[in-house]
């Protein structure tokens, strides 16, 4: 039987849209489809490295360097780059993940006259809630042509990703379909042998997160729910997993706010998808998400959730369940919520494992990729 050629295009390969990748390329069945991974390593973080001879074993990989995250005349690079790529490669799909190779993927893959090709944001680029108004036009206008010369599907992470396409009308509801992200399940040690291995004190409950140190993160509204949270308990800590260019503000804060042993910054972990299950409650202070792998991660853990209320993190809380909500910036609230949590323990970790158990498994992801690769073959 001959293989489906099938080229995936992605350049941020770190967090969410790393993992997403790559659970992509090491699970699909290698005995159906014949794996292209086009990549930069210029936005890339320590586990992908880690993972590369992996991901060599399931895909043919092929490094583009000239996809950079900024617009700029490397882009043009980046597309006659691409072109060349796929001329050579003949796929019968090309998918591309995120902005950046979703606008020169696309546009390489229609030049070059590819039957169908996919695209899954995880995150339109003007969600960004500070965005200009002319910038985030520009955005709309580029996902919207995009869409309708350049796509024959768009994967939407989250029902209210899949909505803001719509709103925007960026095509017709037929061309967006919604798979959620999914991991594997794993087991996770129990939270005192990950206390001791991180030299962590047995008796003190921890919040934390793991994002990036990045403006869509808010990490900010992270270190003020700390602060309050910490001044009203003696037996609560916080932990920050990640890493970016907001850490050296982060650094500031705790200092200047004396926080230095209440609040610990532990930098990028190549381990965080097991150490998560060392929280008692996870944070999420999120401007916006697509749907965030790490979350689903710290679910798996059995974490409890308070986060803010926010595209993407609206459907992995289920309120009361696995966990609550506040708005946006509401330090207040946050701060409540948590202390409530502590008090009260409203939500159980068995709670939590249900919702990831019922919704979130790896293998419905990928039986969700595999029924709309096979939709499009036989068109």
């Amino acid at each position: 039987m001959q293989k489906t050629k099938v080229v995936h295009i992605v350049e941020a390969n770190l967090g969410g849209i790393r993992q997403h990748v790559i659970d992509i390329v090491e699970n699909l069945d290698r005995d159906k489809y014949d794996i292209y991974l086009i990549y930069s390593d210029r936005r890339a973080d320590k586990v992908f490295f880690d993972e590369k001879a992996k991901l060599e074993s399931c895909a043919t990989l092929i490094l583009c360097n000239e996809m950079q995250r900024e617009l700029g005349f490397h882009d043009l690079s980046a597309y006659r780059t691409l072109v060349e790529h796929i001329k050579t490669i003949k796929p019968d799909i090309v998918h591309c993940h995120s902005s950046k190779a979703g606008i020169v993927g696309r546009m390489a893959a229609k030049r070059c006259g590819v039957k169908t090709i996919i695209y899954t944001p995880n995150a339109y680029a003007f969600e960004t809630p500070d965005i200009g108004k002319l910038k985030k036009d520009v955005y709309i206008f580029a996902e919207r042509f995009l869409s309708r010369h350049a796509t024959s599907l768009t994967i939407n992470v989250s029902k209210g990703e899949m909505a803001l396409a719509k709103k925007y009308k960026l095509d017709k509801d037929e061309k967006f379909t919604l798979i959620y992200n999914g991991i594997p399940d794993i087991e996770i040690q129990s939270k005192d042998e990950l206390k001791k291995e991180l030299g962590l004190r047995s008796d003190i409950h921890y919040v934390g997160v793991t994002a990036r140190c990045a403006r869509q993160k808010d990490p900010m509204t992270f270190l003020a729910v700390a602060e309050k949270v910490v001044k009203e308990r003696n037996d609560v800590e916080f932990l920050y997993i990640g890493d970016g260019e907001m850490m050296g503000d982060m650094e500031a804060f705790v200092e200047d706010h004396k926080l230095q042993s209440k609040v610990h910054l532990l930098g990028f972990r190549s381990d965080a998808s097991r150490i998560v299950g060392i929280l008692d409650i996870y944070l999420s202070t999120a401007l916006y998400e697509g749907l965030p792998y790490s979350m689903i991660e710290a679910m798996r853990a059995g974490v409890p959730i308070i986060a803010t209320d926010t595209v993407g993190n609206k459907e992995l809380v289920v309120e009361g369940e696995n966990g609550k909500m506040f708005q946006i910036g509401a330090v207040k609230d946050a701060v409540n919520l948590i202390t409530s949590q502590f008090e009260h323990g409203e939500i159980t970790s068995e709670n939590v494992r249900l919702t990831f158990n019922n919704i979130f498994l790896l293998d419905n992801m990928i039986n969700g990729l595999n029924a709309v690769y096979k939709l499009h073959e036989e068109e």
